[in-house]
């Protein structure tokens, strides 16, 4: 959509004016057309405010070119509300500070981009916490969360969000600033603001006309985000306050810029349990009696969803029984123990005495505490995981009822999935009536858009006749407005005199709330149909477009992904990646927007950490779409020369050793690191790791190596090259002392710098190389071991989705992280346990490629073995180094900021040293800290080093088969029949 001559000059003197960032480029305003709900609006711009004067200036542009104005932050919403066809005043960049805290006040000010996650973080030294808790909280802003209402799992206890907002600071649409309170009529007069003063006067007529209609008209439910809430504005003696009013707007009646929130006391112990039941119709009665003890949560999940946790993650089936209908989670708090262990029973005894109920679980400690968290979490995003055409989709997912009105509530749901020839899962807050139902349909079909808007309008219906409200937590937006009339016959003619008065300009999120369309639930719907451009290109893969349409658009990913953390900004998230490809494969976007520089510094600000393999609640593999798209380029644009050279690997290394110790000279001058700086790319602050004369592999050709049973050891360029004695020989020696006789393989690198590149195209013979190489080792049933992670990922992951071929499968299938490896010998009780004590405190960071393969844990568990040696686990943050990504200069900055967390958790943990496996982490860690950063087996072998007995104990030949009785496992039992012939076979040089 091209823009008007006389609004592109306004943005361009606008971006003029302002402190904060404006664009309205094609990429950029393509990803902002859509967020988490079911809708796709193109905006004509987008500004990153850096202050309320920015917003001032964009709304004096939006009056005078009549172009609407939508607040946004994290765009978790799911009704449409953070979009707009206008000006997007995104908040989540820059307005994101904690102003002010007052602990003894129990109040805390902030900007509207403040993450709830963030702030409670903040709070959490004081005691205090702000109580609404949506299952967004890691992504969601409070800005976000006035807008709408919020509330969560703990609302049955806490309430919404409108209960914690004590004043606000807002702009009307005209730039007058309005500070919200207790306003008595006096002051209502001398307020400094003419519409201001207006304003006050119409809502005391308004206050006063629909009195009865407010007492008929509200909704008989324990929370309300559905149109404007008039209860609470009018205080005694004429008083009013606006704030109750403007908590669950929705951005219509001005833009916050600043509240001031009520915090609560932290509680001391909190305990979980799990209620089973056989029928769903049990679940109603059983919440009444549940809420007779005051819990802080009570959740429900249904059948489908159980049935898919129980699939997709196997140490959740002892808590999920087979043929279990629905579970209800419920949670107490208190300041001991003991008096809910005991309420638990009381509450146990009357379900299941009156069998309500068919089992009930309380948690008998923290780790089964998480576990029923788990599962709680786990509820809505499972459903994602569900394939076919038909997806779960949020549009009947808010209504609350009565918690006393819930076995009607249920009963009328599944009449009406019924009726409508639908699938649909139930899940949500039983506590206070508010379920969240998920159906299952194709939104690109006609049929199944109209049976949305059938069974929406029978829902609502059903719901009024309850005498609940159609929305109870996360507002109308455009999928309920249209049925706002429904519920207040009366008082939405109200809520279009507010709207009149507080934005006659009609330019604030209009279409929300206040809205003529009675179709607008099924306009601009973003489901097209995906074309192929013909060109036969990556992008056009099924693979990626599978994972397109996979994509819920949550935003989850604005929380764990490194790079979106650390910038703040779409572009940089997971999301941001699948909807622009999402707009060129709709033909929203000309596919010449491929070659674009905004196309690219999309898709090149994504490090192949692989988090949404893990975290994604919809499974979504991101980084192979990136990847796609970087095929793309390379395809179309070619490949820079120094990027090249960059990401070759093993010729920088060959080259660095063979000229060593001259290249290390070059390394440490600054007029040297300048110039690879200029040619290269490379940041010249960059501390590089410098490179060995003489590599691990021809060190350890020179060793002793006897041992009955084979292992092959996999040498990354890091440990053959930059670190030999701390990882490569390490690792050599590690193997070696615990009786293995150590094969090294002729194998090159593993290519993941250049695949991450996009250019394995270019790959098929090094990677077909080096599975040649390795191919009879995992024939005949040889572990092949990594030092790595990355090189471990390349082998398991990529190379099998590269080639597509059964050889580089098992070759996958015989691969393993070398500590993992050990481990299992340590369980088998074939480890060498002749350690000598180290008395150091070190902590272990796990790389994101170790963590993607499994849990990660394995080093720092194998570390704890050490005596003496104390063992702290980071949390999971990611290093911020990214590969090459984190050696660019142009990436620097975001590099270092990306591994903050990481490097402020290890500056406050009084570690000697840490220990990780990744070389660029080991790089990374140490020149942002100035901490010794080692591999976990250089202090393994000084503890095996320093006890002399351990050389020649009597673990160092390991008995017959025991490496049989090591791997029972799944990747070896197929070739373990060939053992006995391992003696005679000599594949690889030793």
């Amino acid at each position: 959509m091209e823009l008007e001559p006389s609004l592109a000059e306004s943005l361009s003197k606008l971006q003029k004016r302002i402190q904060g960032e404006l664009r309205w480029d094609p990429v950029t305003k393509s990803l902002y057309a859509a967020g988490a709900c079911l809708y796709r609006v193109l905006p004509r711009a987008v500004l990153w405010p850096k202050g309320p004067e920015d917003v001032i200036l964009a709304l004096e542009l939006a009056v005078r070119e009549g172009i609407p104005v939508t607040a946004r932050g994290g765009g978790t919403s799911r009704t449409g509300n953070e979009l707009g066809e206008g000006l997007i005043i995104d908040f989540s960049k820059h307005m994101n500070r904690i102003l002010e805290m007052q602990p003894e006040a129990r109040l805390v000010k902030v900007q509207p981009g403040v993450v709830l996650a963030d702030l409670n973080e903040y709070i959490k030294p004081q005691g205090l916490f702000f109580p609404p808790d949506p299952s967004t909280k890691d992504h969601c802003t409070i800005g976000g969360m006035i807008a709408n209402n919020s509330s969560g799992p703990m609302s049955v206890k806490y309430g919404t969000t409108r209960r914690y907002v004590e004043r606000l600071e807002l702009i009307l649409s005209n730039g007058e600033t309005v500070r919200t309170g207790p306003v008595s009529p006096e002051e209502a007069l001398q307020m400094p603001g003419k519409r201001e003063r207006e304003i006050y006067r119409t809502m005391a007529h308004i206050m006063d006309r629909y009195r009865e209609a407010m007492e008929q008209e509200r909704p008989h439910a324990t929370k309300d985000s559905s149109g404007y809430h008039l209860w609470g504005v009018k205080k005694s003696q004429g008083v009013l306050d606006l704030t109750p009013m403007l908590v669950g707007s929705e951005g219509t009646l001005g833009i916050v810029t600043q509240a001031t929130l009520r915090l609560m006391p932290l509680v001391s112990c909190r305990l979980s349990g799990m209620v089973y039941f056989r029928e769903l119709s049990s679940v109603g009665e059983a919440t009444q009696r549940i809420l007779e003890f005051e819990p802080s949560m009570v959740e429900i999940m249904e059948k489908q969803i159980l049935d898919l946790a129980r699939k997709n993650y196997p140490g959740l089936g002892q808590h999920i029984p087979e043929g279990t209908e629905a579970v209800l989670v419920v949670e107490l708090e208190g300041e001991e123990e003991a008096p809910l262990r005991e309420a638990f029973s009381k509450m146990a005894l009357q379900l299941l005495e009156n069998k309500l109920a068919c089992e009930f679980k309380v948690a008998s400690g923290p780790k089964e505490m998480a576990l029923f968290s788990r599962i709680r979490s786990i509820s809505g995003p499972i459903l994602n995981k569900v394939k076919g055409s038909r997806k779960p989709r949020a549009f009947i997912e808010d209504p609350a009822v009565h918690p006393s009105r819930l076995p009607q509530y249920i009963d009328g749901l599944r009449g009406l999935f019924e009726k409508h020839g639908v699938e649909a899962s139930i899940y949500g807050h039983a506590g206070d009536g508010n379920l969240h139902s998920m159906v299952f349909l194709d939104l690109s079909s006609p049929q199944d858009v109209q049976r949305m808007a059938a069974l929406s309008a029978d829902v609502y219906e059903l719901v009024l006749k309850l005498k609940g409200t159609i929305s109870g937590e996360h507002g109308d937006g455009r999928l309920r407005t249209q049925f706002l009339p429904l519920q207040y016959p009366r008082l939405h003619l109200a809520f279009r005199e507010i709207k009149q008065v507080f934005d006659p300009e009609g330019i604030l999120n209009p279409g929300v709330i206040v809205a003529q369309p009675q179709d607008l639930l099924q306009k601009n719907l973003r489901f097209q149909s995906l074309k192929t451009m013909g060109t036969g290109g990556s992008l056009e893969h099924p693979q990626v477009l599978e994972q397109i349409q996979g994509c819920s658009g949550c935003g989850k990913c604005r929380s764990y992904c490194p790079v979106a953390r650390a910038s703040r900004q779409e572009w940089a998230s997971a999301r941001g990646k699948i909807n622009l490809v999402r707009e060129i494969l709709s033909g929203n976007l000309p596919e010449g927007i491929i070659s674009s520089h905004e196309f690219r510094l999309v898709m090149e600000l994504c490090i192949n950490c692989k988090r949404c393999l893990k975290e994604c609640p919809s499974g979504v593999d991101v980084p192979w779409v990136a990847l796609c798209g970087r095929k793309e380029l390379l395809a179309r644009d070619g490949e820079d020369p120094a990027q090249r050279l960059l990401t070759d690997t093993r010729l920088l290394c060959t080259l660095g050793s063979a000229t060593a110790p001259l290249s290390n000279l070059a390394l440490s001058s600054p007029p040297a690191r300048k110039l690879l700086e200029k040619t290269l790319g490379l940041d010249s602050t960059r501390k590089l790791p410098g490179f060995s004369k003489s590599t691990a592999k021809t060190q350890a050709l020179k060793r002793l190596n006897r041992g009955k049973d084979r292992v092959a050891l996999f040498l990354s360029c890091h440990a053959n090259f930059n670190d030999p004695e701390g990882e490569g020989l390490a690792a050599f020696e590690v193997l070696r002392r615990n009786g293995l006789k150590v094969i090294l393989p002729e194998v090159g690198c593993c290519a993941m710098a250049r695949i991450n590149a996009g250019a394995d195209a270019k790959l098929m013979g090094q990677l077909r190389k080096n599975l040649k190489a390795l191919a009879p080792l995992a024939g005949i049933g040889i572990p092949i071991l990594f030092t790595e992670p990355s090189c471990l990922l390349a082998l398991k992951m990529e190379y099998p989705r590269i080639l597509a071929s059964q050889e580089a499968r098992a070759v996958a299938e015989s691969c393993m992280d070398i500590h993992e490896f050990l481990l299992d010998l340590r369980q088998k009780g074939l480890l060498n346990l002749d350690l000598a004590p180290i008395p150091k405190k070190v902590g272990h960071h796990t790389p994101c490629h170790l963590r993607a393969l499994g849990d990660g844990q394995a080093p720092g568990r194998l570390l704890s073995l050490i005596p003496g040696l104390e063992v702290v686990q980071f949390g999971d943050f990611c290093c911020g180094m990214g590969g090459t990504f984190g050696l660019k200069a142009k990436n620097a900055k975001l590099s270092l900021e990306m591994g903050s967390p990481l490097q402020e958790q290890i500056r406050n943990s009084g570690a000697d040293l840490v220990a990780t496996s990744c070389g660029a982490c080991k790089m990374q860690i140490h020149q942002a800290t100035g901490l010794e950063t080692v591999h976990p087996l250089k202090l393994l072998l000084e503890a095996y080093s320093r006890n002399a007995a351990s050389s020649l104990g009597k673990n160092s030949v390991l008995p017959k088969d025991s490496l049989q009785g090591a791997f029972q496992g799944r990747r070896f039992r197929r070739i373990w029949k060939l053992h006995s012939h391992l003696s005679r076979l000599n594949p690889g040089k030793t």
